[in-house]
């Protein structure tokens, strides 16, 4: 059975990168794969050995249109108009583009990102099964599952369809690489497929040190002065050797002038390599950067700027005992000094890395989606 896998994504790195693994080992069993997003992804993509195809607004087009009908969202947190600017102005786009692939292309399921709402309107106005593919993090509520339906209702009204239970999200199956010890439930799905989280780094440069520092990749949340100076000091006044990451070149220059001895600064790092020689990782509580770091067993420090799913994670961090949660950068030391001098904080962070380990492959998980597509084909 020869499978058409349509895959899509909004244009953000926190929300491609989780998809690539079950979309490579998809790729592999034989089936034709392509990746639909925005093209300023495109070469993320194309890195990974994907087709894309062009799906959606960009994300600099988003951000100015949120601004444009939205100007006090400037003022308020992201927690308040992420998920309805994902919904309402991303979601449009993306679907007008899904349905002329859909048309064009034909395929037999679509594997979605969390946060596409677009997918499984088009997967439905087609008649073909979609999978939910989550980001890492620990899953929303149902409250917000069940606010989601009238923030997305308007892409399946518009289509003649009637809004399902949590606007789709989950409906035929989910894939989840959010370790369980992290969350123990899933709530809204029915179908889980839990997936080994993979960091996909193959571009990054090989380096080596005591504590990784980065907020991601997103410039709202990656370019935080405060926050990153004072995790790159509370790392060197200890004599430890720090990689930080930041997009902004300035920046970047400037948290190297900290300590041109202990500190090396990179707009991107290859993670799977830099973590195992780690003591210590301070971040946003982005998915990508927490899972690298627990698969590695590193301990953690965390600082979210806002995003619903980072607040979410800081939680079950500092619930399940592998890291600490702070807010501002007033509070960041003692985060780091409490983390480096816990040895059970240590040991939790280890007995995760083991469990994720333990996880079930893309390959593995792959088949599953054959086996939901073949009484189709």
């Amino acid at each position: 059975m020869d499978m058409r896998v349509l895959v899509s994504a909004v244009p953000a790195d926190g929300h491609i990168v989780p998809l690539l693994d079950l979309a490579r080992a998809v790729q592999l069993a034989g089936h034709e794969v392509r990746f639909a997003t925005n093209l300023e992804r495109r070469r993320l993509v194309a890195a990974a050995g994907l087709h894309p195809l062009e799906a959606g607004m960009s994300s600099v087009q988003m951000r100015a249109e949120r601004r444009r009908r939205w100007p006090e969202t400037g003022r308020q947190p992201a927690s308040e108009w992420a998920t309805r600017m994902w919904a309402q102005i991303m979601g449009p786009s993306t679907l007008r583009d899904l349905l002329a692939i859909m048309a064009d292309w034909r395929p037999h399921v679509v594997v979605h990102d969390e946060g596409d709402y677009a997918g499984p309107v088009a997967a439905a106005r087609a008649g073909i099964p979609w999978v939910t593919h989550a980001w890492g993090s620990p899953l929303r509520p149902v409250s917000e599952l069940t606010e989601l339906e009238e923030l997305a209702s308007s892409l399946w009204m518009s289509n003649g369809l009637d809004v399902p239970a949590f606007a789709g999200l989950y409906q035929h199956a989910l894939v989840n690489p959010c370790p369980r010890f992290l969350q123990n439930d899933s709530p809204g799905a029915g179908i889980e497929w839990p997936i080994r989280p993979a960091t996909f780094d193959d571009g990054g440069e090989l380096l080596r040190a005591d504590a990784y520092v980065g907020f991601g990749t997103v410039p709202a949340f990656a370019n935080a002065l405060a926050e990153l100076t004072a995790a790159v000091r509370s790392c060197t006044e200890r004599g430890m050797r720090v990689v930080v990451t930041a997009p902004s070149e300035d920046l970047r220059d400037e948290l190297a002038a900290i300590d041109s001895r202990l500190v090396q600064a990179r707009d991107f790092v290859r993670l799977s390599a830099l973590l195992p020689s780690c003591k210590i990782a301070i971040t946003h509580a982005g998915a990508g950067t927490v899972l690298a770091s627990l698969s590695a067993g590193v301990p953690l420090v965390l600082l979210p700027r806002g995003a619903p799913s980072q607040l979410r994670m800081a939680q079950a961090c500092e619930t399940a005992g592998v890291g600490r949660s702070c807010v501002g950068e007033g509070e960041i030391d003692a985060a780091v000094s409490d983390v480096l001098s816990n040895a059970a904080i240590a040991a939790k962070a280890a007995a995760g890395a083991r469990q994720i380990a333990t996880m079930p492959t893309g390959a593995k998980v792959a088949r599953k989606v054959e086996a939901l597509v073949r009484p189709l084909c």
